[in-house]
């Protein structure tokens, strides 16, 4: 049986085509499968970075292999049938639609990565791995709209259109925009500088001495961050002002410190000596206390009323319920101590010299004898 002469023509070219074809599905599926395989594999670690990868790379590969198989058939059919002409170069416009191809898939890839790296952050079982929402919330939405703006330039590059006049102009109009909000400005770069530096995070206690202001951060935003008062009343803070005052943050101490002063009374002079050492044996051996930082209890000076000694300990605890309660049962049994080897705690008072045959009478005008 003969082929007739057409199909000496066309059968290589189908022959060629479903190559192209079935090589793309073989791709699109292996590339599939791999890209699962090891989500599945990374999925047990607790990195966030890994499994989001592949995770974000499956269809972008998978749609990638799908248009490089539709492109190369394409491409074959065009030389095949020279369809190119003066007029309209299809082989030109087809090298056009693989670059913007090339770019929507890369800025389609990134914008889903770094959404799943977003909603990664907020799975329980990847607790290991703890970041402030709102610093991760800033820095995926920096970077979103880095890459939005990079791709609209490489899109319009790659159209021909020269980007150096609109850089320009973006030149000129942010300066003109800076001056014109340039409070504005200040406080979202303030924004960024706490993101970076990250002084505090929500939940974080803090204290601005020089405004005033103390309380609990409640949410830090772009242009303002939200503090929530001990009378439970919101105060909003620019974020240009972090920049410029000091911000003490009492949740990241290590330990809290009593540094107080008691005074024995002066005919206690005798027991002054056991009274401090058994003081500070105490506080040595107190499993709530810290002892690299160390105990003190020493008499320190002769005061008017009293002899003084300084006492000072460091809590492991920070916690303002167990502090309180831990300086409560420290404090009790200091006084018991004291009050154990005979002494007491001194009040202040004064010593009255009176002129020799000095006698008071009864209704309490004085008259010496």
């Amino acid at each position: 049986m003969s082929i007739p002469q057409e199909l000496h023509h066309i059968l290589p070219l189908c022959i060629r085509l479903l190559s192209i074809v079935a090589l793309s599905i073989i791709a699109s599926l292996l590339s599939h499968r791999l890209l699962t395989r090891l989500s599945e594999r990374f999925r047990r670690t607790p990195s966030h970075w890994d499994d989001t990868l592949t995770r974000a790379a499956r269809p972008i590969v998978t749609i990638g292999f799908m248009l490089l198989g539709l492109s190369l058939a394409t491409d074959v059919l065009v030389r095949h049938f020279e369809i190119n002409t003066k007029a309209f170069n299809i082989s030109l416009a087809l090298g056009y639609i693989r670059r913007f191809s090339t770019i929507i898939l890369l800025y389609a890839f990134l914008m889903r990565y770094l959404k799943m790296v977003r909603d990664s952050f907020e799975e329980t079982e990847r607790a290991q791995l703890k970041m402030d929402r709102s610093s991760v919330e800033l820095m995926i939405k920096l970077l979103q709209l880095g890459i939005s703006i990079a791709t609209a330039l490489t899109l319009l590059q790659n159209t021909g259109v020269s980007i150096s006049g609109l850089l320009a102009f973006g030149g000129v109009g942010g300066l003109a925009v800076g001056l014109a909000a340039k409070d504005m400005l200040a406080n979202l770069f303030g924004g960024l500088t706490l993101y970076m530096d990250r002084p505090f995070v929500v939940g974080d206690k803090v204290n601005l001495k020089e405004k005033g202001v103390e309380g609990f951060v409640e949410h830090i935003g772009w242009r303002q961050t939200r503090i929530r008062g001990y009378d439970r009343t919101p105060i909003y803070v620019p974020n240009a002002l972090f920049t410029n005052i000091a911000v003490i943050n009492p949740s990241r101490m290590q330990n809290r410190r009593v540094d107080m002063y008691l005074g024995i009374r002066y005919k206690d002079f005798d027991r002054l000596e056991a009274v401090t050492t058994a003081i500070r044996n105490y506080l040595s051996g107190h499993e709530q206390l810290d002892h690299i930082r160390g105990c003190l209890a020493h008499f320190t000076d002769y005061g008017d009323s009293s002899l003084n000694i300084r006492i000072r300990f460091y809590t492991l605890t920070t916690l303002w319920d167990n502090y309180m309660n831990l300086r409560h049962e420290i404090l009790i049994h200091i006084g018991q101590i004291i009050h154990e080897h005979g002494a007491d705690f001194a009040f202040p008072t004064r010593t009255l010299d009176l002129p020799e045959g000095f006698n008071a009478p009864a209704d309490g005008a004085a008259t010496p004898d």
